[in-house]
């Protein structure tokens, strides 16, 4: 019996990230050094890469999004984060209406 590698689900990563973070860093970086000077966004890109790629060692993958939507950003697409709604069976009284 041969065996199987082991690397068929791994992600493709650009030195140390996936596709979707690269595409997002570079249009971060890319339009800026478009519109204006390509020496700041450049510094920038060089900067973040390295941490992005040191915070998403040994994470699975997609994790900064779920990352984001943990502290409360909303995603298009997705329910709104547990900070901003709370489901329950009860119905609210009119003062904690007023509260929120």
């Amino acid at each position: 019996m041969r065996p199987c590698s082991r690397t068929i689900d791994r992600p493709l990563l650009i030195l140390g990230l996936e596709g979707e973070d690269v595409a997002v860093l570079m249009l971060l970086c890319g339009i800026p050094a478009v519109l204006f000077s390509p020496a700041i966004p450049v510094i920038g890109l060089l900067i973040v890469w390295p941490l992005l790629a040191a915070f998403k060692r040994g994470k699975p993958e997609g994790y900064v999004l779920h990352f984001l939507y943990s502290l409360g950003m909303s995603l298009r697409g997705l329910l709104p984060p547990q900070t901003k709604i709370r489901y329950s069976p009860y119905p609210r009284n009119k003062e904690e209406k007023r509260k929120n």
